[in-house]
């Protein structure tokens, strides 16, 4: 197989996108995070389904529709499969499924899909749609952590998984399916031997069959009501269990509780002192404030009885006075002008005769005497009026200070009403942190009293644990004692037939048996010794490829590497076996990556007939100095791979590829730039 091109739409953090591939190296770089990985998930996809993925993992986040189209070839044919993903209500499943064969298209269900890739690529492997390709995976395209992963399985995993991978996982099926059958002929072969005899030995054995079978109720009574009460006794310490586990969830719910009462308890606190600090600013404001105002205002008494409209009125009428009596001294002071200048002339302006200055003199003194009354008149009403409109400033000072006094009064009462509110949510607050901390102690108290419980919920689990022991062996005695009486009820059955076919049930019990023998002794054997053969040569093979790739990357003269007969890697160092934890960055990587191509080597050649000139390689330089990173391209010119897909943030893998690809994320969106 080789890829052509890779077109993603909606996949992840692509929104469109395609890429054209060639032979030889191709590199995808960028910064972690950019996309690079999701090529990858994309082409498996395009081949053989989401797997155990889920169809969230694949679809861009927004978008209800996306899809992957993947070309590629595989012995001159051209092929191009199509996958998408529909979100239906809350759910992601894959939707229309398409592989185009040279030209013509095959509209399949996904697994279909997956059993037509498998067939294209001779891949011998079930078509199972929600598990990965096995051959793919060890053979194409491996992550790298994965592959870290299967190095730091246990021996027992880790055989179960190359078995899978390697194909040898046959020979076990045909020993187990060989054991069953042998089971089934050894069965068969009693029964038939058991029914094989005369007529008279028969009988007796009916009678002591029914005598066995009877004695085996009776046990089967015993057993059962044993069974009975040990699931009692378990029922029991399950319910007591829960009941503790329950009390030990509430002591951790209560656990999770003490920041939130002292920090409610902090708060509360806060709140006092903030009260407190209102109530001694409203206090004073009264105090220094407010009643110095109100006892000064009140000092100040009611200038007159009068109110303001009788005062305007008054200064009304006073003025209509003042004004009279200064026109009228006006009048006065003119007639005194008129008087005074014909007392100079002595002549008089009508009739123009002369005039006594004596006579003159008698008419101005009563009018002189009248202005001087007047003037004293205007005075007392200029000075009555000063009065009254003092008295009237006064009045209104006064009624300004009676709205002041009864604000201030009301201010009084309104801070006074808030100090008293205050109060009661400061004793409220005090209570509340009284009832607080009384709940943080008891909190706390049960915290304590928490290792209790888990101590107690131990002691329960170990005697349910034995109890279920108990349970079992009892259970297992019950059933191979049900068994074994109904074994005797088909032997009565059988005893009860005819004595005629008893030499032909005989012969043909014999034959059974030798079956039976054969199959265990010398079948089964040998495919066992076949299994151990054929593992012995593919692990010594393995070995070698592993040792040789981790010379390559490995330059240190002291370290030397293989795999036991468990395919565990074993690094060792001046004659010492070193743990794969405590190697460096680089060396784990090494180790992964011999791993994976000695892994890759071995599934290419037992899994004949596969059809693959790609090789894939996620981040396979993790932790790698620069010497090592210039051993890949040794690695890569030796695996004369016709098209190898490198995925890495490393700059300096540019100089081994012949095609590099640039992939960054920009608002989110992944780009592809060569």
């Amino acid at each position: 197989m080789k890829i052509n091109s890779l077109h993603l739409k909606n996949i992840r953090s692509y929104k469109d996108a395609k890429i054209n591939f060639n032979e030889g190296i191709t590199l995808f770089e960028g910064d972690i995070g950019s996309g690079k990985s999701t090529i990858l998930m994309a082409i498996e996809f395009a081949l053989f389904g989401l797997g155990s993925e889920k169809g969230a993992a694949l679809l861009r986040i927004g978008a209800t529709k996306g899809h992957v189209l993947l070309e590629f070839q595989v012995d001159g044919s051209q092929f191009t499969a199509y996958r998408s993903l529909s979100k239906r209500k809350t759910a992601i499943q894959q939707d229309k499924c398409y592989i185009n064969v040279d030209g013509t298209e095959y509209k399949l269900s996904p697994t279909e899909m997956k059993e037509k890739v498998l067939k294209i690529l001779n891949f011998n492997e079930p078509a199972n749609s929600r598990a990965k390709s096995l051959i793919y995976r060890y053979a194409v395209f491996t992550p790298q952590e994965e592959m870290k992963a299967i190095i730091q399985m246990s021996p027992d995993q880790r055989l179960q998984t190359l078995r899978k991978a390697l194909r040898i996982e046959d020979y076990k099926i045909a020993m187990a399916n060989a054991l069953n059958v042998a089971r089934e002929i050894d069965k068969k072969s009693v029964e038939l031997t058991s029914k094989a005899s005369n007529l008279s030995s028969n009988r007796d054995q009916l009678e002591l069959k029914l005598q066995e079978c009877n004695e085996g109720q009776i046990k089967i009574k015993v057993l059962s009501d044993k069974c009975k009460r040990i699931q009692e006794k378990h029922d029991d310490l399950e319910i007591e269990i829960k009941q503790y586990q329950e009390i030990k969830n509430k002591l951790s719910e209560a656990k999770g509780k003490v920041p939130l009462i002292e920090q409610q308890i902090e708060r509360n606190q806060q709140d006092i002192v903030k009260l407190q600090k209102t109530n001694d600013s409203a206090q004073k404001m009264i105090d220094e404030n407010i009643n110095p105002r109100i006892e000064k205002y009140k000092s100040f008494e009611l200038p007159t009885t009068k109110d303001e409209f009788e005062l305007l009125e008054l200064l009304k009428k006073l003025k209509n006075a003042e004004k009279y009596l200064n026109n009228h001294h006006a009048t006065l002071e003119a007639k005194i002008s008129d008087y005074k200048a014909i007392e100079n002339n002595r002549i008089c302006p009508t009739c123009e005769r002369p005039l006594d200055p004596a006579e003159i003199k008698i008419k101005i003194e009563p009018l002189l005497s009248e202005a001087e009354e007047l003037n004293a008149k205007v005075d007392e009403c200029e000075k009555t009026i000063q009065e009254n409109e003092i008295l009237l400033q006064n009045l209104k000072q006064y009624q300004e200070y009676q709205k002041d006094i009864s604000n201030l009064e009301t201010q009084v009462k309104e801070k006074l009403d808030m100090i008293s509110s205050n109060k009661d949510s400061i004793k409220g607050l005090q209570n509340q942190i009284i009832s607080d901390n009384n709940s943080l102690t008891e909190v706390n108290k049960g915290i304590k009293e928490g290792k209790k419980v888990s101590d107690t919920i131990k002691t329960l689990d170990s005697q349910k644990e034995k109890v279920n022991k108990e349970l079992s062996s009892f259970k297992e005695k019950l059933a191979a004692k049900k068994t074994a009486v109904e074994m005797l009820n088909r032997i009565i059955i059988d005893l009860k037939g005819t004595i005629k076919k008893e030499e032909l049930l005989k012969k043909r019990g014999e034959m059974l048996q030798e079956y039976h023998i054969w199959i265990k002794e010398f079948f089964i054997p040998a495919l066992e010794n076949i299994e151990n053969q054929v593992m012995l040569s593919i692990n010594l093979e393995f070995n070698q490829h592993f040792q040789r790739w981790f010379l390559l990357l490995v330059d240190d003269s002291d370290k030397t590497a293989m795999v036991n007969e468990d395919f565990t890697p074993i690094v060792e160092q001046d004659g010492y076996e070193q743990e794969i934890d405590y190697l460096s960055g680089g060396e784990k990587t090494s180790v992964a990556l011999a791993y994976r191509l000695a892994l890759n080597s071995i599934v290419q050649k037992v899994s004949t007939g596969i059809r693959s000139d790609v090789m894939i390689l996620d981040e396979p330089t993790d932790g790698f100095s620069k010497e090592q990173l210039f051993k890949l391209r040794e690695i890569l010119e030796e695996l004369e791979c016709p098209q190898i897909i490198l995925v890495s943030h490393e700059k300096e893998l540019e100089s081994f590829a012949d095609h590099i690809f640039r992939v960054e994320k920009v608002d989110g969106i992944s780009k592809i730039s060569s």
